[in-house]
């Protein structure tokens, strides 16, 4: 079929097209830009693109390009081209070939590997991505040379946090760390020649941009140092490919003719959240000054400016602002510009609030320039929607009333299930103390991604302890556990710590450690109380700090379970530890990632979760019935029927804190360097005055970032929107007001209830009663711990009738329990996780109702002695086979290994493979089975006298009773790896006991393998 007027695409896919999309669909082979508004078919118009251009004869389906952010968004658009293309009929030829949709860094990959030889660049290197990312850049830190004057006042893991965070923006903006180096000896001689105070003295606000200059040379130097080490040993991460790919572009113009020859079009989804280095690779590869060059190539970029909200990333905001003049026709005019408004997701009510919310971001010059219509529109027929606006006297108020009106909307039938609520709250801790509330009301609910999850209590505690494992010196940390109801140190006793932490560094430059000071009390006049408390509490520190080198996964659970928080949870709300065991799953994915991942990376890689959301990959609710409660930045590109929107305050959302000040903070990339400097606020001089008004401008700026993020929360919301703010919270001394935020969407409400009247003061604290202090939490609940954890004094006949009473509660409790334990398990059986590892298939097929039980409720589990030290031989073969000591540094370990280390490395280096050099150690591999993904890693392989390959699977004991299922995928893996047939690869279980090679009789092959995980896959 061929096409000759737009309008056919409406009956050909039965989707009725508006005019404007019609328009956007149907523009001219040539550069143009869509600005696409929240909820108004981008996806479905790009792919209709494509099938217009194809079926008009404009193109064929291998000429097109498109690319977009994520591998889930890539494939939806893969997925929806291809099949508006069969349905448009339009694939006569059986022999086209197929439309080409990738990630931008995949993309920026592809160019590395096919044309990187040409900058000298080897395509052989390992991508690395997040846990990897965070492990090099604590060797790093650990291993710097030193003297860091300027960065000794931080804990390793805030280091980390910042080594990656000015790392990822000079890759972002093609900035090298020599650059930052000279940037800062330009704000030294600012400094020096700037006009001082009446006191004669340097003005405060310069002294803190000189130190942060001099913060920031001592972190690029360690972003040197991070480059050099990824160099040497044949690491990339995307932003390096992203990089390279650039420089290709503009220094090798061959490139860019041969990638224009082979598309004929190219696609650019969410433009608006590319950075400075993707759009120089795209301007270089599909644009210049002349046609042979690229001028006028058919690019068609498709975003929205007001959902730019992820620039702390990375992102340049004015990349989709500036597309036009970036990429003109061939004439040289402007890109032609489209708009899409009308929102097939929302009620006609909500679009009215975001319109509002959003006309700051539209009032952008380079947006209003395009003189396009940016008002989101309902279609006529679609259904009313409602918007309700509520305000509290507090915080904690605030939160029932969200609570217990998800409840009544269930319960009343106006939501069918819990899933088509979702609450959107602009710091974690907001999204914990919603959870903590449902969790009451025994609500489903779910915290989507890890920050909301790092700000409850149970976790907290947790991670507490493991920042003071990685630094001693984190008192902070020390204080959050001292002051908890477990060891409920009073304030007196903290203040004598505190002097006696003092005292034992005396004069000296280290920082003082009150884990020190607790396991060296020394005799200060510590209540009897406390002095035990204290002494347990070094105690049990010195006990988990042996411990501290172990996998991070088995670190994790040892921690959890010398605090006992399972039970804990357990015994304060019923399904209490299920958060912790989220907590648990989560580090066992960043360790799966990189099983040499230690505690500082993990530490790090917490700390920008719990900032930025970033540290982990961006997270999805599950397909479970629950209410999901996420921070509104993870929300973007999802849609509930029911959307809270609480904290709508002023300093809470909209937040007024600017973090990407360089004048103060040593992570962020100065503006002169930014590769979208032209759109930033500019610092002419650092003149005082100057520099007050560039703190203004930041202001504005952040201002502008708060309304994308308004307009996004909004318009998640499909038929009822609940805003709500409150005046008190905590101890605040000063009330909140309302934010302009809460005052457009009141306007715009069909239902508003106001407090008549603020409260003067805190009644938070006005109705606090006097008690000692850290609270101890329920007494009663606290008594029933401290019985549970002392023996039994009684006979069960001589119990107390009270006794006798709770004993059945307890019964009773412990039945309702199992009952609750077996739905779960009938709930989640055949539900598997996106991927599985080797270990969990074989284990799914060997005992497939256990890994169902440990998949309903995943508990920590400790590791045995016999385990632990099989892990630390790995790790020393491992060593021994790239090169590194073969030693086992720790003392408490080499006194565990002793003589058994010494057998076993003596009769393994006179084994057979003892002389021997691998192809591969540790190699780490993913196959695609049955449909599902299956990763693991390959002990070792070695080259064979008959040019065949060996996979050996290293066992320290038992390897005849070994499951010949994991030496199969290690065998097919490697194979497909190289391009070797199976029956070209030997594998073999080496028994480091007793130095036995053990061969199965038959390995199943691929299909064999195939049908057990579609199997099981159900």
């Amino acid at each position: 079929m061929t096409f000759t007027d737009p309008q056919q695409l409406s009956a050909v896919l039965g989707l009725p097209f508006s005019e404007e999309q019609l328009a956007a669909i149907s523009a001219p082979l040539e550069p143009g830009v869509i600005i696409a508004g929240a909820g108004s078919g981008k996806t479905t118009v790009m792919a209709a693109r494509v099938v217009w251009l194809v079926g008009s004869g404009q193109v064929r389906p291998e000429q097109v390009l498109g690319l977009t952010f994520t591998r889930k968004a890539a494939g939806e658009l893969g997925v929806r081209v291809r099949r508006a293309l069969t349905a448009a009929g339009v694939l006569d030829d059986q022999e086209a070939g197929e439309e080409l949709i990738l990630t931008y860094d995949a993309f920026a990959g592809r160019l590395v590997a096919e044309h990187g030889l040409l900058l000298g660049v080897e395509s052989d290197a390992r991508l690395i991505t997040g846990a990897a990312r965070y492990r090099l850049a604590a060797r790093v830190v650990n291993n710097a040379a030193g003297p860091l004057t300027q960065l000794s006042r931080l804990r390793p893991a805030m280091v980390v946090e910042r080594l990656l965070q000015l790392s990822g923006e000079l890759r972002s903006h093609l900035v090298s760390p020599e650059q930052v180096i000279a940037h800062a000896a330009q704000v030294d001689a600012q400094v020096a020649a700037a006009p001082r105070n009446p006191r004669g003295d340097v003005y405060a606000d310069l002294k803190l941009a000189q130190a942060a200059a001099a913060e920031r040379v001592e972190l690029a130097e360690l972003v040197a140092d991070y480059e050099r080490l990824k160099r040497e040993l044949g690491y990339v991460e995307f932003a390096d490919q992203m990089a390279t790919a650039a420089a290709l572009a503009e220094r090798v113009p061959s490139v860019g003719a041969a990638l224009r020859a082979e598309f004929a079009v190219v696609l650019l989804d969410e433009y608006q959240d590319t950075s400075a280095a993707q759009a120089s690779l795209l301007r270089s590869l599909f644009s210049g000054p002349d046609p042979s060059h690229g001028l006028g190539h058919p690019v068609t970029a498709v975003g929205d400016p007001c959902q730019a909200i992820y620039g702390w990333r990375g992102a340049a905001a004015n990349n989709i602002l500036d597309f036009a003049r970036h990429f003109p026709t061939v004439q040289g005019r402007p890109a032609g510009a489209y708009a899409l408004t009308v929102n097939r997701r929302s009620g006609q009510q909500v679009l009215d609030a975001a319109n509002q919310l959003a006309a700051t971001v539209r009032a952008d010059p380079a947006l209003a320039a395009h003189g396009l219509s940016l008002d989101l529109v309902a279609p006529p027929e679609t259904e009313p929607a409602r918007v309700e606006a509520r305000s509290f006297q507090t915080w904690p108020e605030e939160v029932a009333a969200i609570a217990d009106r998800i409840v009544e909307l269930h319960d009343t039938g106006a939501v069918a299930n819990w899933s088509q609520v979702a609450v959107l709250g602009r710091r974690n801790s907001q999204v914990a103390a919603v959870y903590a509330a449902l969790a009451e009301r025994d609500v489903p609910a779910e915290i989507v991604g890890l920050g909301g999850l790092l700000e409850l209590p149970i976790v907290t505690e947790v991670v507490a302890t493991l920042t003071l494992l990685d630094d001693p010196a984190a008192n902070p940390a020390a204080i959050s556990l001292l002051t908890s109801p477990r060891w409920a140190i009073g304030l007196p006793d903290l203040a004598l710590l505190g002097r006696r932490a003092q005292e034992l560094v005396g004069e000296s430059a280290e920082r003082p450690s009150l884990l020190e000071a607790a396991a060296e009390l020394g005799g200060a006049g510590f209540s009897q109380v406390a002095r035990q408390r204290l002494s347990r509490f070094a105690r049990e520190f010195q006990s988990l700090r042996r411990h501290a080198a172990d996998p991070v996964p088995e670190l994790v659970s040892r921690v959890i379970a010398t605090l006992g928080s399972v039970v804990e949870a357990e015994v304060a709300v019923r399904g209490g530890s299920r958060p912790l065991a989220r907590f648990v799953q989560a580090v066992s994915d960043y360790a799966d990632i990189d099983a040499e991942a230690g505690l500082s990376g993990l530490l790090a890689y917490l700390a920008a979760e719990r900032e930025y959301g970033t540290g982990l990959e961006q997270g999805l609710p599950s397909r479970s019935d629950a209410v999901q409660v996420l921070t509104v930045h993870k929300a973007k590109g999802l849609e509930w029927d029911v959307v809270f929107v609480p904290g709508l305050a002023s300093d809470v959302f909209p937040s007024d804190r600017v973090s990407g000040n360089w004048l103060r903070n040593a992570a962020v990339l100065p503006y002169p360097l930014r590769g979208d400097a032209v759109s930033l606020p500019d610092l002419r001089s650092l003149d005082p005055a100057e520099v007050s008004s560039f703190a203004e401008a930041l202001g504005e700026q952040q201002r502008l970032s708060e309304d994308r993020l308004a307009y996004v929360a909004v318009t998640r919301a499909r038929r009822l929107l609940l805003a709500s703010t409150h005046t008190w919270e905590g101890t605040l001394i000063k009330p909140r007001s309302a934010s302009s935020y809460f005052t457009a969407l009141v306007d715009h409400a069909q239902q508003v209830q106001l407090v008549e009247e603020s409260a003067a003061a805190n009644p938070l604290i006005a109705a606090a009663q006097p008690q000692s202090w850290p609270v101890l939490g329920d007494p009663e609940r606290l008594a029933l711990l401290r019985a549970a954890a002392d023996p039994i004094a009684v006979a069960p006949g001589e119990l107390p009738a009270d006794l006798v009473l709770r004993a059945q509660q307890w019964r009773r409790t412990a039945d309702q329990l199992v009952d609750t334990e077996l739905a779960e398990r009938e709930q989640s059986r055949g539900q598997l996780p996106s991927y599985l590892s080797v270990t969990a298939l074989a284990r799914l097929v060997k005992d497939p109702e256990g890994f169902a039980a440990q998949l309903s409720r995943p508990m920590p589990r400790l590791v045995t002695e016999a385990q632990r030290w099989g892990i630390s031989f790995h790790r020393w073969l491992e060593g021994r086979f790239r090169d590194q000591l073969p030693l086992v540094d720790d003392a408490e370990d080499a006194e565990l290994a002793g003589a058994e280390f010494e057998r076993q490395r003596l009769a393994f280096e006179t084994g057979p493979y003892g002389g021997l050099q691998p192809l591969a150690v540790e190699h780490p591999f993913t196959l695609v089975l049955g449909g599902r993904l299956i990763r693991g890693r390959i002990d070792a392989v070695f080259a064979l006298p008959d040019g065949r390959h060996q996979v050996v699977d290293w066992k320290t004991g038992g390897a005849r009773n070994s499951d010949p299922l994991q030496l199969a995928c290690y065998r097919l893996a490697w194979a497909e790896l190289n391009g070797r047939p199976p029956d070209e690869v030997d594998a073999v279980f080496y028994d480091l006991q007793d130095g036995s090679i053990v061969r199965p009789s038959a390995l199943p092959v691929r299909d064999e393998l195939a049908a057990l995980a579609h199997r099981f896959a159900g």
